[in-house]
């Protein structure tokens, strides 16, 4: 866990820019969060699990019960275990966060601008590094809200029906000019990312007998690329 946290506040260093603080510097500034019933939740995982959050001076907060919120973009809390109150601690006063769940299993997230992106991104947003401390393979999870009954002005809200969360995942790696591209797992398009380098990453691949499945292999050619 510390080996992470260290992580944590390297890479949040990396990627925080100067901001207006509106909501101070404490894990329990926030609002309250009020939930709706629908189908399926807004937030990464099913429960609240222990976290920190890294201000933007790079200091680590109390531990928390968090979660991530990912429909709105926020980081969530609970105040006290068994609480039915949800707290949303305002993203200007923090550049990261850690998450672990309760089979050990750590989610590392960064707040990276859109300018950073070589298809520039108007939001800036929370993105889950994919082998820490490497910063070259990101993860982006989003949720959208599908509401079957959306009708000019009605909603499920009014009906019996419900409208559900449905998750997406959007993988990028870091490669020319410092900036992050979409990629999709496979060969092909991880190639066509480095292709200022293109000889050598399929040399790489083919000697290596690479197939790419997984963000893991990702991060084999990525780490590569920017060892050459």
């Amino acid at each position: 866990m510390k080996t992470y946290l260290s992580i944590l506040c390297i890479a949040c260093t990396i990627f925080t820019y100067a901001q207006n603080d509106v909501g101070g510097n404490t894990i329990t500034d926030g609002f309250k969060m009020q939930a709706g019933s629908l189908k399926g939740t807004p937030y990464l995982l099913s429960e609240w699990v222990s976290g920190y959050a890294v201000d933007n001076n790079g200091h680590l907060t109390e531990e928390k019960l968090l979660n991530y919120n990912i429909y709105e973009n926020v980081l969530t809390f609970k105040p006290v275990n068994g609480s039915k109150d949800i707290m949303a601690i305002n993203s200007n006063s923090y550049s990261g966060f850690i998450l672990t769940n309760d089979k050990g299993e750590d989610y590392l997230f960064s707040k990276i601008e859109g300018h950073q992106f070589s298809k520039a991104k108007k939001d800036t947003k929370f993105y889950q590094l994919v082998a820490p401390p490497s910063k070259n393979v990101l993860l982006e999870t989003r949720k959208v809200l599908k509401d079957p009954n959306a009708s000019g002005w009605t909603s499920s809200q009014n009906t019996t029906k419900r409208a559900e969360f449905q998750t997406s995942t959007t993988y990028y790696v870091l490669g020319q000019n410092k900036k992050y591209t979409k990629i999709s797992l496979s060969n092909s398009s991880v190639a066509k990312a480095f292709k200022d380098k293109k000889k050598e990453i399929s040399n790489y691949i083919k000697q290596n007998n690479i197939k790419i499945k997984t963000a893991a292999d990702v991060d084999k050619v990525a780490t590569y690329y920017h060892s050459l």
